[in-house]
């Protein structure tokens, strides 16, 4: 139905342009319709450049942000980690050097060889199994 609709509105505003054209180039002179029509010309063409300018601004701005801004936060992010690296690093060396080190101890069941070794180990033994 909406089809219809819309077909016939187009057919109708088609055939009254025609219309006028013809009575246009009868009579040699543009009737009132046709002059007003030719007022919004000025204004469309307005209206169209300035659509461009502004999408030419939106790309300007796209292609900015894109490259420029892309950039420093990235360099950004970048310097972050690698002082987070850099202080990860320090943290452990401090540790590792100092004797520091946080060993988290499992209190699970140990094998009895295992039990075995380290005692060997303690007593001053080279830590065998015989």
């Amino acid at each position: 139905m909406t089809t219809i609709i819309v077909f016939a509105s187009s057919f109708f505003t088609a055939s009254a342009l025609v219309a006028i054209k013809a009575i246009e180039i009868k009579y040699g002179k543009k009737n009132l319709v046709l002059e007003l029509l030719s007022l919004l010309d000025t204004k469309s063409d307005k209206f169209i450049y300035d659509v461009k300018f502004k999408a030419l601004q939106i790309i300007q701005s796209v292609r900015y942000v894109i490259l420029v801004q892309t950039k420093t936060v990235c360099n950004n992010l970048l310097d972050k980690v690698e002082e987070k690296t850099m202080n990860e690093y320090k943290t452990r060396h401090n540790m590792i050097m100092m004797g520091q080190k946080n060993i988290v101890t499992n209190k699970g069941s140990v094998s009895f060889y295992l039990k075995k070794i380290t005692e060997e180990k303690y007593n001053g033994q080279k830590g065998k199994i015989e």
